[in-house]
């Protein structure tokens, strides 16, 4: 049986940055001093648009975006509305994912007030974000575990992102612009390169139409925009992933079609075939197209580098020394401490893994019992979150990156050092992206839930370390190659 070998990839960061879900900070521009909201026309045309959304030419879904204005009573400026519902093809089946975001904004078109809500089988997240004072925001999450709310302060202006595309034909054609996009629930910042080329004509649904062509450089990530004379989105390429405006008569008459087509297989990196992978003690590969900071040395992988390429080699680490509770914490605190993603002072966690491992003091053992607990209670399946160690426990199902973010809180609650790996990982002659944990026995060792693999095999190539990087991999995922050197 295929196991659930993946990451999430940037999956919900490609939407979050194509429709609407990211709020824009204004910043310079490359041609002036001016600020952004300087590009938006007074004459800003109200819209009520539909989107068939398409990944490899294969209809996965529809988005809807609607504005209005705001009445005197309402308190003025606009209201701005989108919608999206996909069903993406993931390991032979068909997964939805709901997305509705709603920006009341002022006047001058900065951010008032405004609500993201994501919908993925049992998980939801709800973020609110409330401007109060000067450029001080209320931001306030929901998951199926939790409500939180802490405030942010901006130096400058919130502007929704939605009126990138209305206001890219009034930039100087040739001219290149760049936004830095702010994410209010991860607090980090994207920056988006944007260059008008001019006028094209393009074909949609058999019509001739005349378009303005704007590309877009994503930190690396290339993808083309083009706008009608007026500004409305015609059509956006981005990782796969089309973008066509459509008539709503032609759009809910589409099929969901999946046949050949999978999100998963197609970010994934090909490679010759490894016999017996569980019982590989070693791996040499040769990796291309990233940069240092997208490969790390640790305590079982060895790096030499040479013209921007990088000589793997990991070795499968079996514990040599293995020591009972506590380890020293001042010297291993950043992985015994909670963050975003990490949780483990609540109760139910904390109840949940003494049930599990009792009175056992041996850490090696520990590891082998949350991890045989995991794989009969925790049902494995694609999916598409923000993963925190109280939701995946509450909603008991996930993939490599929920059953990590778990096991991560279980031992960090009990004092054994953890943190979970971003990566590549082997199955069936491709490398696909994958979340695992390193854990402090005595000794650092690799071990992964997902697999069920008490030492990791060596095929787990280390790319970024910590859940808070997870959105770092869209950087890289239509470069890196690979390549098989060696192996025993």
């Amino acid at each position: 049986m295929r196991k659930f070998l993946y990451y999430r990839l940037v999956f919900l960061f490609l939407f979050l940055l194509s429709f609407s879900c990211l709020f824009l900070g204004e910043g310079p521009l490359r041609y002036s001093t001016k600020s952004y909201s300087s590009l938006i026309p007074p004459d800003l045309l109200l819209e009520d648009s539909w989107y068939g959304v398409y990944f490899q030419d294969t209809f996965v879904g529809y988005s809807h975006f609607f504005m209005r204005v705001r009445d005197v009573k309402e308190g003025g400026g606009y209201v701005l509305k989108n919608s999206t519902n996909l069903k993406m093809p993931l390991l032979g089946r068909l997964e939805s994912l709901n997305m509705e975001m709603e920006a009341r904004l002022g006047s001058n078109y900065s951010l008032k007030e405004g609500e993201f809500k994501l919908d993925s089988r049992k998980y939801f997240f709800v973020a609110s974000l409330k401007k109060k004072i000067a450029n001080t925001y209320s931001l306030t999450v929901k998951t199926p575990s939790q409500s939180v709310t802490k405030e942010i302060t901006r130096d400058e202006e919130i502007i929704n992102p939605l009126f990138s595309p209305i206001s890219l034909n009034y930039i100087p054609l040739k001219k290149k612009i760049f936004y830095t996009f702010y994410d209010p629930v991860l607090n980090r910042k994207t920056k988006v390169l944007l260059q008008n080329r001019g006028r094209m004509d393009i074909e949609l649904d058999g019509q001739i139409l005349e378009s303005y062509k704007v590309e877009m450089d994503v930190e690396g990530i290339k993808g083309v925009i083009f706008v009608d004379n007026h500004g409305r989105l015609l059509k956006e390429e981005f990782l796969g992933f089309t973008f066509i405006k459509e008539d709503t008569k032609k759009l809910f008459k589409h099929d969901y079609f999946t046949a050949g087509k999978d999100f998963i297989t197609y970010f994934s990196i090909p490679a010759i075939d490894l016999p017996y992978k569980e019982k590989l003690k070693y791996l040499k590969v040769r990796i291309k197209g990233i940069s240092e900071d997208y490969i790390k040395e640790d305590f079982n992988q060895k790096l030499k580098i040479a013209d921007n390429t990088y000589i793997v080699e990991i070795n499968r680490k079996e514990p040599e020394q293995i020591k009972s509770l506590h380890p020293e914490r001042t010297a291993f605190a950043k992985y015994l401490k909670e963050d975003e993603f990490v949780r483990f002072s609540d109760p139910l966690i904390r109840d949940t893994v003494n049930s599990i491992v009792g009175q056992e003091k041996a850490p090696l053992i520990i590891i082998e019992k949350i991890s045989n607990w995991m794989n009969e209670n925790i049902k494995k399946v694609p999916s598409i979150t923000i993963p925190n160690t109280l939701d995946v426990l509450k909603l008991k199902q996930g993939d490599c990156g929920e059953l990590s973010a778990l096991m991560a809180g279980f031992l960090r609650s009990l004092g054994i050092p953890a943190y979970v790996n971003i990566g590549i990982v082997y199955n069936e002659g491709r490398f696909f992206y994958h979340a695992w944990i390193s854990a402090y026995v005595g000794e650092w060792i690799d071990t992964d839930p997902a697999l069920n693999q008490l030492i990791a095999d060596p095929t787990h190539i280390k790319l970024l370390t910590g859940l808070e990087n997870q959105f770092e991999l869209f950087k890289i995922i239509s470069k890196i190659k690979m390549e098989i050197l060696d192996y025993q």
